[in-house]
């Protein structure tokens, strides 16, 4: 499976293609697959009884890198692992919705969908952490029946790999390098580069040392932050820097027995979100390169224009915080922080991950700051590391955590709806980390989830995002980034991306 390390993915994507892969600006593109299915190339079919169905026709020149066909069989065996329990191989959501996967012939492959699901189009294909790249059948299947303990520890998963994609192995070796051959066959045409050595170096400033060395052209998988990698491009001549969004700054109120429990009022959670000065933190914790985050979609998804009018924003005016908190029974004391009338301090739990991303670490102490000095008393406090890993203590904050999340829109119902809410009956399992729970919302989310054309689903999107500004049922501080230094003999290389990495069009990749 890919994505259990960093970089994982973008190896795996060198030495393999899916159907299809999701370019740097969230866009699906056909691989092995002669198209995407979609409603107007006739691929994707809604009916009556609310079932739909999705066919791929796979490229006629499609192999693996042992010369054997790509074929319909070998995508009908990875439904088969990924159906198996015992071994959780990518767990994709959207396996949860399907009703068969058929191959009427070698080069054609039918799902058939047991209820609308918008990421149809995305199976077997690479969704950044969602991938589901197809398995070989001819060399797996043996092995899956006849011992499946060991299944995931064959050498086939390292140094014997074999795909279909521009890249095949040559050589792996574990923590130190793997070497990747050009594919002759690819179906997209031989890759311009005829060898890549990818070396692992987990520390970010020994990767930095190497590339202003001289000695690694490009960083893959986890990328530097914006300072680091300014400092390498200034220091290399003709070294080039690509900038992409990777994720969200949130604060989350909580909406189970808050504590103090004026947080569970919305007049309070507009006044605080109204008391930062979030354009600061975008200058000083990113140089102004992002922006603010209003919603929970980034700028640089494709759907951004068409919700943008439905976000409700709210800027920075501490004088109308001011006020808006004083309408609810709280005044400034001597010391400039607010009481109640029995004279309680206003004061709220502010809680960060230890292992959280530098950017939300520092835009936790400028929240904090920022509240102090509208009047309101901040408690900071770090989950400890032996803490990380209890889910009742990480659902049960009694303020707001402040944490670094990706792209909510390709997993709302789980992030955002009812049933993800960590609760004692669900064991405190999910993605819903502030708990908000709403019928209204729940229907929404619903809808969108089962809604396959884009102007209709994005109606429904716009609702869910107005709704969930206007609740503030998230804070958003700002959008973080990814940077991706490459040396400038190195061209087309594109910036990683939550959804997509750096080597989707790697075969594109050239020397100059």
């Amino acid at each position: 499976a890919t994505g259990s390390a960093p970089g994982m993915e973008a190896l795996a994507l060198m030495a393999h293609s899916g159907l299809s892969i999701v370019d740097s600006k969230g866009i699906p593109r056909a691989r092995l697959a002669e198209e995407v299915p979609s409603l107007e190339n006739g691929l994707w079919k809604l009916f009556s009884d609310g079932r739909m169905e999705t066919t791929w026709k796979i490229r006629p020149n499609a192999e693996w890198h042992d010369g054997t066909p790509f074929t319909s069989e070998d995508l009908r065996f990875t439904y088969a692992i990924e159906e198996d329990k015992d071994l959780v191989l990518f767990g994709h959501a959207a396996f949860r919705f399907v009703e068969s996967v058929n191959g009427p012939d070698p080069r054609t492959v039918t799902v058939r969908w047991k209820q609308p699901a918008i990421h149809a189009s995305l199976l077997f294909g690479s969704d950044g952490d969602r991938s589901v790249l197809p398995l070989p059948k001819h060399l797996l299947q043996r092995a899956y029946i006849e011992d499946k303990p060991t299944f995931l520890s064959l050498p086939y998963w390292t140094t014997e790999y074999v795909g279909a994609g521009p890249y095949r192995l040559s050589e792996w070796v574990a923590d130190s390098h793997a070497i990747f051959v050009a594919n002759d066959r690819y179906p997209l045409g031989r890759p311009k580069i005829d060898e890549i050595e990818v070396r692992f170096i987990r520390d970010l400033n020994t990767l930095a040392a190497n590339l202003l060395a001289g000695a690694v052209d490009v960083s893959l998988g986890r990328t530097l932050s914006l300072d680091l990698a300014e400092d390498v491009v200034s220091r290399v001549g003709g070294a080039k820097m690509v900038i992409g969004p990777s994720g969200t700054v949130f604060a989350y109120p909580q909406f189970v027995s808050p504590d103090p429990p004026i947080l569970g009022n919305l007049q309070f959670r507009r006044a605080l979100l109204q008391a930062v000065d979030r354009q600061q933190m975008v200058e000083s914790l990113l140089n102004g390169r992002t922006s603010i985050a209003h919603t929970f979609i980034s700028p640089s998804e494709p759907d951004y224009p068409a919700i943008e009018a439905s976000i409700v924003k709210y800027p920075y005016d501490p004088r109308v915080a001011g006020e808006m908190i004083d309408g609810l029974g709280y005044a400034r004391g001597a010391d400039g922080g607010y009481r109640d009338a029995a004279g309680q301090r206003l004061s709220l739990e502010l809680r960060g991950d230890a292992s959280g991303a530098e950017t939300s670490g520092q835009a936790t102490l400028a929240l904090a700051d920022a509240w102090k000095r509208a009047g309101v008393g901040v408690e900071l406090h770090t989950v400890p590391r032996q803490r990380q890993g209890d889910l009742e203590y990480r659902a049960t904050y009694p303020g707001l955590e402040m944490s670094s999340r990706g792209n909510y829109r390709w997993d709302l119902a789980r992030v955002l709806g009812s049933s993800g809410a960590a609760v004692p009956e669900n064991g405190f399992l999910g993605g819903n980390r502030g708990r908000y729970m709403n019928a209204g919302l729940d229907a929404l989310i619903d809808g969108y989830e089962s809604t396959i054309p884009l102007s209709q689903r994005n109606q429904l999107l716009g609702q869910i995002v107005r709704q969930v500004s206007d609740q503030v049922v998230l804070m958003g501080m700002l959008y973080t980034l990814e940077a991706t230094v490459h040396l400038g003999r190195l061209q087309n290389v594109d910036t990683k991306l939550e959804r997509s990495t750096q080597v989707w069009n790697v075969h594109e990749w050239e020397v100059q």
